[in-house]
């Protein structure tokens, strides 16, 4: 007897119109309840915006006022207990790109995308010289950027820039690819008033809670630093939480 290959039920239009409203209806509930994740991180995690010592507006600016006109900017997620105790003998991982870090409440429908490593983002995308108080030249850039996942240079992030993990599931990922300079990049909407997620809430303020001063090396070279007589991590440091009226620690 001839082998009779088993037919496939081929769906409605109807029934393919149901599944894919039920697929998408899974795909948001799966959204939403990673987004929840990020409301209440894990104990002694913070999420953090870094700068440069010598050129930051955070030097002559609260920093709230800042990024509520910022369209996206990247932070990280940082687990204050892997930065170990500062010595002489060598330098630390911190899991910062840079040495003063903003400690940031931020509104999970803020959340635009969030990544193990470091993916390159083109903050400011679309504005004249990518500055945040650039015009803007180029009105599709940033939802290009964002859709393609086109980054600096010729880095691709592929499947774009809204991609979601957990914060466990994210830290968990670090953990395996991290190198003593990397660090992951959460990317964040700055600007209130945006309704990026249907069911939660427009994107809302992001506040400052904390500034933390993170050098890698005992002793840093800040040579090239020329905010005024500033030249430390610890000066830099104190007096931008003094603008944002919020505590400084030094790590």
């Amino acid at each position: 007897m001839p082998f009779l290959k088993k037919k496939t039920a081929k769906l409605s239009p109807e029934g393919l119109l149901l599944a894919e409203q039920e697929n998408k209806k899974m795909l948001e509930m799966q959204r939403m309840a990673t987004l929840q994740s990020w409301s209440v991180l894990p104990e002694d995690h913070v999420l953090v915006h870094t700068f440069q010592l010598h050129e930051s507006p955070f030097c002559r600016q609260d920093a709230a006022s800042l990024f509520n006109g910022w369209d996206i900017f990247s932070t990280s997620l940082v687990d204050l207990k892997d930065i170990k105790k500062l010595t002489a003998e060598t330098s630390r991982y911190t899991g910062m790109y840079h040495n003063v870090a903003l400690v940031l409440e931020v509104p999970r429908q803020n959340i635009l995308g969030t990544f193990p490593r470091d993916v390159n983002f083109i903050n400011h995308a679309g504005r004249e010289y990518y500055n945040p108080a650039g015009a803007v030249v180029r009105p599709y850039e940033l939802v290009d950027c964002i859709k393609s996942g086109r980054g600096k240079g010729k880095f691709r992030c592929a499947g774009g820039y809204q991609q979601l993990l957990t914060p466990a599931n994210l830290m968990t990922q670090d953990n395996l690819i991290r190198k003593q300079y990397s660090h992951n990049e959460i990317l964040v909407i700055g600007r209130p008033g945006l309704n990026l997620y249907a069911g939660l809430p427009p994107t809302q303020n992001i506040r400052v809670t904390k500034v933390l001063g993170v050098d890698r090396t005992l002793f840093p070279d800040y040579s090239n630093v020329h905010f005024d007589h500033m030249k430390s991590t610890e000066e830099i440091g104190k007096h931008v939480a003094r603008l944002n009226n919020v505590p400084f620690e030094m790590i």
